[in-house]
């Protein structure tokens, strides 16, 4: 079974930051911001029942404030529905042979149009739900201004340059005093407005969501976590990726970040999908060390060898070859703390170059 993140591993896109950078005068600045403050509540001061991926409720008073609704986002899912090479003929193969879930940080307006266009059923999608008209209905012009003025403030702040090694102790006086006003906004005066609700309500899949969704998954099939592919890039798929490696199941990192690579058993590095199928394709067939043994010797010889065995279903092999037959050969590490910082390197050098700079910074 695979159960898979889908920006980033499918999708060149990431709909929040789209929304805000096209909907909101300085919405990428204001968006990279919030995200760094994420990464900040999630791995620096581990705030209690905060999950990664939570970023999609704190920019929602965002979204409501300056009035984009359930239209825009949706237009935007609809403009940017952007697969990486190879994907949509990557999962119509591995769908013909096994389960795909999509397990997505994203907001259902975007993952339900785009997963549809990849053929993977709603029942097999999980996302945050957010119904944004209706919580709109229930703020105030005050309230709406009070966040406008608020984003303003985001915008004249230092920059927050924060990932999973920051020590809050050699942070610089500035970037402090930041951190506290967000603090006191989020979780002191939004709580006394229209948007405690939403706040309340709107659930982001990152983290301990996103895993508890992969064991859902598999449950309805029967099945244990090592039976599972489970791929993502990012800070929102970290516990999904660690505890499916920390039970011998396919942990796979595509272009993934640090939060990614240092979670995952093996670190895919690729402008095309076709990789992933035929990784997964070798997991499922014949397990995690027939997985490592490749990974660990890789190249086009050792994935020859592995198809004369048949080890490889023929359609994938053959696709994969055509993809990759006078390009770049895709990399992929089995990840170990020998090479990890250099495996996070190159990782993160293809991961800007697929989805772009803004979106590649992003946690």
């Amino acid at each position: 079974m695979i159960n898979s993140d889908w920006e980033g591993p499918w999708v060149t896109a990431d709909h929040a930051f789209d929304v805000m950078r096209h909907g909101i005068d300085g919405g990428e600045s204001l968006f990279a911001a919030i995200s760094a403050y994420d990464d900040y509540l999630a791995y620096v001061v581990k705030r209690p029942d905060y999950e990664p991926g939570n970023t999609l409720a704190l920019i929602a008073p965002f979204l409501i404030a300056f009035g984009l609704d359930n239209d825009f986002l949706t237009t935007r899912a609809k403009d940017n529905a952007n697969f990486i090479a190879g994907s949509l003929k990557a999962i119509k193969m591995l769908k013909s042979h096994y389960t795909v879930n999509i397990i997505s940080t994203s907001y259902h307006q975007y993952v339900h149009y785009s997963t549809y266009l990849a053929g993977i059923p709603v029942e097999n999608t999980y996302c945050t739900w957010f119904p944004i008209d209706d919580y709109a209905k229930e703020i105030s012009d005050a309230d709406k201004t009070m966040v406008r003025q608020m984003a303003d403030t985001i915008l004249s702040m230092p920059e927050l340059d924060i990932d999973m090694n920051t020590d809050s102790g050699e942070m610089d006086d500035a970037v402090v005093g930041a951190l506290q006003q967000l603090d006191n906004f989020f979780w002191d005066e939004l709580l006394s407005t229209g948007y405690a609700k939403m706040l309340k309500e709107v659930r982001p899949v990152g983290g301990t969501r996103k895993y508890e969704a992969v064991v859902s998954a598999l449950e309805k099939e029967g099945k244990e976590l090592e039976c599972s592919a489970t791929i993502g890039d990012s800070i929102t798929d970290w516990k999904m990726l660690k505890n499916t490696k920390d039970v011998g199941g396919l942990a796979l990192s595509f272009n993934g970040n640090e939060y990614a690579i240092s979670n995952c058993n093996v670190a895919v590095m690729s402008q095309n999908c076709m990789v992933t199928a035929l990784l997964v394709d070798v997991f499922e067939r014949s397990g995690i060390k027939v997985i490592e043994a490749l990974v660990s010797d890789w190249g086009w010889p050792a994935v020859k060898e592995l198809h004369g065995q048949g080890k490889v279903d023929e359609s994938i092999y053959n696709v994969f070859r055509q993809a990759f037959t006078g390009l770049d050969f895709p990399h992929a590490v089995w990840v170990t703390q020998d090479n990890m910082d250099e495996t996070i390197r190159v990782s993160k050098r293809y991961r800007s170059s697929v989805r772009g700079t803004q979106i590649g910074a992003l946690g």
